[in-house]
């Protein structure tokens, strides 16, 4: 017998049923539930956990295996539709589609979906998009009270495991009271224009599931529901959000024709009744929207949650909304109920009333060998996944193994080719440097000689050793250039050096040709214009060591198009210079 642990998570309460499966009857054999009293300074996930951790402690309960649901508040759920596609290509397809349109960064968020349809042109799935942080907040409370859960499912969406066990008995709502029409069950659930709701109001949220076929067809969320009650209540008479919540679960009614008039209660009854007539209209407006573009008719509306047990609630609900409202049961056949349990016994002991635990048991249900209609969400995927089958992580390892094998092979092939090109580029670096040494001494030095004369020679040593005999050289030629600095300067470099200086940097003055003798100079030179050669033999002939300076002739330099101009001169010494 395999015992199974649904857990709800709820902003107001944490909820779990166990479920015996003896793989021929299913038994709902216990139910828990423990508040979440959120305390000042106290944020609703430490709330939550403290909870979980008060129901485990005081219950103990005993089962094999965990199925949780993330609350559907942190789950963006919307239907897509493809046309042409294949399956193997839905999941890139569908991450570009809600990339641009997904309330959540796509690489910080868990993606999922389930197909409601699909052929070969056309498909239709339904997406769940939550942020990994609300996934890791999730397992983080269950990992802190040693809870191991592989399916993080979405709490609405797992009443799709539920449709399959539903009692269902349909009596049309018709102006004539004597016009009775009954459906089978199986037209019912799997009529292709008709499908059935299940709406859930609860503390925080109401929320409304389509199914049709045995399939999700829909799903929307109202952030109205118990906690929107309560809040109306405690505004109206100015109470404590705890005294508001014992006020409206103590009257629990919007059906005031009973209750004495002008009394507390009676007030607290219309105000109960306007608020839920608050929440019908929204409900409406969502059930026309659906209509308008589904083309479905509802048949039959489920109602149920923590909320809903306000007396009155669902016979407005029929008259507002003109659709049959009933609430969840399950089939006799399939489900029975274990009456000594304390909690569950409260519910179940007349006639099952699973308001307060559908949500709880449909979770559960995910365990159950159903065939057809179940919900196949799990946010717990990619980093957050929990492996259980270990053959299938075996496989993994050995197709692992043998990648990180042929990568390693690959790479020591790789370095047994480049250590025998390394070695030719080696060789042939040691001969040109060689040469080179060669070259730049004149010859190979003794010293090198000795090194590169052996087999195999030491190629570090032999350049460190080339690099000593260089410096040497080196220094040895910088001593020559320092000894030939400090003596007296030939009389032609004083010449050259005089009428360098005297010409200006900017002004083009290039020297072609140079003679000297012991009474002149003769110079052949370029410049760009004719101008600087007037300005260049002003400029020599101001110079105290000539006595007389004459232009020898002055042309255009042939192949420079006009621009450069070829010119010599002729500067005497004087006496005392010559």
């Amino acid at each position: 017998m395999q015992k199974i642990l649904g857990l709800d998570i709820g902003s107001y309460s944490i909820k779990a049923v166990i479920i015996w499966n003896d793989y021929k009857n299913y038994i709902v054999h216990q139910f828990f539930e423990q508040l979440v009293e959120i305390k000042e300074g106290l944020d609703e996930r430490t709330a939550q956990s403290q909870a979980i951790a008060e129901l485990l402690a005081k219950n103990k309960p005993v089962y094999d295996v965990m199925y949780a649901a993330l609350d559907s508040r942190f789950a963006s759920i919307r239907r897509v539709d493809f046309d042409n596609i294949k399956k193997r290509d839905i999941p890139s397809f569908l991450e570009n589609e809600l990339e641009s349109s997904s309330p959540f960064a796509i690489e910080d968020s868990i993606l999922d979906y389930q197909l409601i349809d699909y052929t070969k042109s056309h498909s239709s799935l339904l997406a769940v998009l939550c942020k990994k942080e609300s996934i890791r907040d999730l397992i983080e409370n269950f990992e802190r009270e040693h809870l191991r859960t592989k399916v993080v499912d979405v709490d609405n969406l797992t009443y799709l495991n539920m449709i399959s066990f539903l009692q269902v008995q349909y009596d049309p709502i018709s102006q004539d009271k004597n016009q009775s029409e009954t459906y089978k069950e199986e037209e019912f659930l799997n009529s292709k224009n008709s499908c059935s709701l299940i709406i859930n109001i609860g503390h925080s949220k109401t929320t409304l599931t389509y199914l049709n076929n045995k399939k999700i067809l829909f799903t929307r969320i109202i952030n109205m529901a118990g906690l929107y009650f309560t809040e109306v209540i405690k505004k109206e008479f100015n109470l404590k959000y705890e005294e508001a919540d014992a006020l409206k679960c103590y009257v629990s009614s919007i059906d005031s024709s009973t209750i004495e008039e002008n009394s507390k209660s009676k007030i607290v009854s219309l105000i109960l009744a306007n608020a839920v007539s608050e929440l019908a209209g929204e409900i409406s407006r969502t059930i026309q929207t659906f209509q308008e573009k589904n083309k479905e008719k509802i048949r039959c509306i489920y109602l149920t949650g923590g909320s809903s047990v306000i007396k009155g609630i669902s016979h407005q609900y029929e008259e507002y909304l003109k659709i049959p409202v009933r609430e969840i049961i399950l089939k006799k056949e399939n489900f029975s109920y274990n009456t000594d349990s304390t909690n569950l016994g409260s519910f179940v002991s007349v006639e099952p009333s699973l308001n307060n635990i559908s949500q709880s048991l449909a979770i559960a249900m995910r365990g159950l060998p159903i065939n057809g209609a179940i919900s196949k969400i799990n946010l717990r995927k990619g980093e957050f996944a929990q492996i259980s089958n270990y053959d299938k992580l075996i496989k993994q390892i050995v197709l692992y193994s043998s990648a990180a094998l042929v990568v390693i092979f690959c790479l020591l092939l790789s370095y047994f080719i480049r250590s025998i090109t390394y070695g030719n580029q080696i060789s042939n670096l040691k001969t040109q440097f060689r040469k080179d040494v060669i070259s730049m001494f004149s010859g190979e030095p003794y010293p090198l000689r000795l090194i590169s004369s052996r087999k195999d020679w030491n190629f570090d040593k032999y350049g460190s050793e080339a690099l000593l005999l260089l410096n040497q050289s080196l220094k040895n030629k910088k001593r020559l250039v320092d000894t030939l600095a400090e003596t007296e300067p030939p009389f032609v470099l004083k010449i050259l050096n005089q009428i360098s200086e005297a010409v200006p940097k900017p002004l083009y003055f290039e020297v072609t040709q140079f003679k000297i003798n012991d009474s002149a100079v003769y110079i052949e030179a370029e410049t760009s214009s004719s101008a600087n050669v007037k300005k260049i033999i002003e400029l020599v002939s101001a110079l105290k060591i000539f006595e007389q300076v004459t232009k020898n002739k002055e042309e255009s330099k042939i192949g420079s198009a006009n621009k450069l101009i070829h010119f010599s001169f002729t500067a005497i010494f004087k006496n005392d210079e010559a």
